[in-house]
């Protein structure tokens, strides 16, 4: 299926590697990957479990609603991703934040409890693939290697510290037999932390990115894999910190999820699942030392997360974002 991103394959990454990432990322913000280390199996078993999951009752389910730590099961309209709406989202969520020792920190159902060990092992491995790509970017950046160089983002995320990274499992109902492909699902955004890793299933179909430079929505479909064992590519989407870090230079776009026609006629469910990966809360956003960066003039060089003159830190801005999607008292 044509697309308008590139597909950037990971498994053997090079300078060229990250300078391909470094373009997509500093365009449209978006990009596909493959060469993973993410195996079909593997990725048909976490969507397995999402589907059991979501199709239990409504009272089991709200059993473990999401708090204010951002995990938790976060049922149909309880998110606000958009305020502009007067609704919130048509669609379900559970949300794993950190594990330790293979444990989650958080009350699990029994869906998942039974497979922690295997949803622990595929968190830790989206979070060693964001690290991956967050290497490739730094060196993409010019960071001198006497100030971290390649490892100058993924030194930030220490698993072994607090952050809001978080896997989602999604779940967006069909509206059978409907002909309202205007019905937005995700409210547009841009999403918290350094960057999200995407997983979707083909056939259902839905996420679109606001062009910066059209300023028209731009459909990105679920790719085929390239054989029985090999995971789909990946869509991979800079986020609101990595932003900031880099004084706006890799962008953060805004993006929701709507339902396409032949999807609304056909009664498609669609799933998916998502992995947040944020820096350690107590990190500062200000700008990377990148000399591409520091040649910015004017505005661009200073676009951090700012309170007032103080320099927002990861967990703050964090916090911030989730009180105004959910309705949270800061």
């Amino acid at each position: 299926m044509d697309t308008v991103l590139p597909v950037i394959d990971i498994s053997n990454p090079t300078a060229e590697t990250g300078q391909k990432l470094y373009e997509a990322a500093s365009t449209l913000g978006f990009v596909y990957i493959e060469g993973s280390e993410f195996a079909s199996d593997e990725v048909n078993e976490m969507f397995r479990l999402s589907k059991e999951f979501f199709s239990q009752p409504y009272d089991e389910k709200q059993t473990y609603a999401i708090s204010e730590a951002n995990r938790g099961y976060s049922c149909m309209n309880r998110e606000v991703l958009d305020p502009t709406e007067k609704q919130g989202d048509p669609k379900e969520a559970f949300n794993f934040g950190q594990f330790q020792d293979d444990k989650a920190v958080q009350p699990l159902p029994p869906t998942f409890s039974r497979f922690e060990k295997d949803l622990a092992d595929f968190s830790k491995k989206c979070h060693a693939t964001c690290n991956k790509l967050l290497d490739l970017l730094a060196v993409a950046l010019k960071i001198d290697p006497a100030q971290d160089g390649a490892e100058w983002f993924s030194s930030r995320h220490d698993l072994k510290q607090a952050s809001g990274s978080i896997l989602r499992l999604l779940y967006y109902p069909a509206v059978r037999n409907s002909d309202d492909e205007n019905e937005i699902r995700a409210g547009a955004h841009t999403d918290y932390g350094s960057m999200t890793l995407l997983f979707q299933r083909a056939g259902e179909e839905g996420l679109e990115v606001l062009s910066p430079i059209t300023n028209e929505w731009i459909a990105i479909p679920a790719l085929q894999a390239k054989d029985s064992k090999s995971c789909p590519p990946i869509v991979v989407n800079i986020a609101d910190q990595l932003s900031f870090w880099s004084a706006s230079v890799l962008k953060s776009a805004v993006h929701r999820v709507k339902f396409p026609l032949h999807q609304c006629r056909s009664g498609v469910d669609r799933y998916s699942m998502a992995y947040f990966c944020h820096p350690a809360d107590d990190t500062l956003l200000e700008p990377v030392p990148s000399p591409i960066i520091q040649s910015l003039e004017g505005e661009g060089a200073n676009a951090v997360a700012k309170n007032g003159d103080e320099v927002l830190t990861a967990g703050e801005h964090l916090k911030r974002r989730l009180a105004a999607a959910y309705s949270w008292k800061q």
